[in-house]
C-alpha cells in the first residue's frame, strides 16, 4: 500500500511540474486558444479562426482548413496540449509553438498550431496536422530492450562511468594522501566530453562539447520527444582511481 501511495504522490509530482511548466511558457488563455484553434480546424469553423489570423494567411485559411479537417476528423475526443515552444527575439514577435493530440485507438492525429505577436496579442501564424496510428505520447517510451545488444551495452557503460565516479570520491574522503580532497571530489563528479544515443531511433552522436554529473545523464524535451542517453568519460575519477592504485601498489611493496 505504501508503495502505490509513494508511486501516486511522484505522478502527482510529475503532472504538476509539467503543468507549471507549460504555464510558465503560455498563459492558461493562450493554452486555451490553441485548443480552441485545433477545434475549430476540426470543426471546419474557419470564420472562428479569421479574427485571431495574421492577414497574410487569412487568403489560405480555407482552403487550408479543407486539407487538414479529415485528418482531425479521425481522431475523435479533446485536444490536448504536449509540448509548447517559445522563440523571443530582441526587438521583435515572440513566436509560441503549440503541439497538441488528439484521438483513441488507432485513430490519432497531432496538430502543430503556431501564434506570432507580442505578449497578449498573438496571431495565428502557422499550422500543420498529420495522423498517427497510435497514441503519440507512448511512441518514444522507454523500453529497455528496444536496442538490443547496443542499447545493453550502451546503458552498461553509464552504469561503469556512474560507478567510476562515486568509486572515485569514497577513496578521496577515505584515504587521506590526497591534497585539496574538495578539489578532486568536485573533478571526479563529472565526465567530458562523451556519447549520446538516440533510444528512439538508435542513432549515435560524439559530445564534443559535454559535462555530465556522474558521468550519465538521460534527457526528454518532451512528451513526443526520444529519451537521448549519454555517458562522458570521467578523466579525473580515473585518475584519481589509478594513483590510489599506484600508492596501494606502493604499500605492498614496502610490506
Amino acid at each position: 500500500m505504501r508503495n502505490v501511495l509513494v508511486c501516486a504522490l511522484l505522478l502527482c509530482l510529475a503532472a504538476c511540474t509539467q503543468k507549471g511548466w507549460m504555464d510558465r511558457l503560455a498563459t492558461p488563455e493562450e493554452q486555451q486558444t490553441a485548443i480552441d484553434t485545433a477545434q475549430a480546424f476540426r470543426d471546419g469553423d474557419v470564420d472562428k479562426i479569421a479574427p485571431l489570423t495574421e492577414p497574410q494567411l487569412k487568403g489560405d485559411l480555407q482552403r487550408a482548413s479543407v486539407e487538414i479537417r479529415p485528418v482531425l476528423e479521425r481522431a475523435k475526443g479533446p485536444f490536448s496540449i504536449d509540448t509548447i515552444n517559445v522563440v523571443r527575439q530582441s526587438g521583435g514577435p515572440t513566436t509560441k509553438t503549440f503541439t497538441l493530440q488528439a484521438g483513441s485507438d488507432s485513430k490519432w492525429a497531432l496538430v502543430e498550431i503556431v501564434f506570432r505577436g507580442a505578449p497578449g496579442s498573438l496571431r495565428l501564424a502557422g499550422f500543420h496536422a498529420w495522423p498517427a496510428s497510435s497514441d503519440p505520447s507512448k511512441l518514444n517510451d522507454f523500453n529497455i530492450g528496444q536496442r538490443g545488444f547496443l542499447g545493453y551495452v550502451w546503458l552498461l557503460l553509464m552504469f561503469a562511468c556512474v560507478a567510476l565516479c562515486l568509486t572515485a570520491v569514497a577513496l578521496i574522503w577515505r584515504r587521506p594522501w590526497l591534497k585539496r580532497r574538495w578539489l578532486w571530489t568536485l573533478g571526479s563528479l563529472v565526465g567530458f566530453t562523451g556519447f549520446g544515443l538516440n533510444w528512439s531511433t538508435g542513432a549515435w552522436a560524439i559530445l564534443f562539447v559535454n559535462v555530465s554529473l556522474l558521468g550519465a545523464g538521460a534527457t526528454k524535451a518532451g512528451p513526443l520527444s526520444p529519451w537521448i542517453l549519454t555517458f562522458a568519460i570521467p578523466v579525473v575519477a580515473i585518475i584519481v582511481i589509478l594513483r590510489f592504485a599506484r600508492v596501494r601498489h606502493v604499500q605492498v611493496g614496502a610490506d
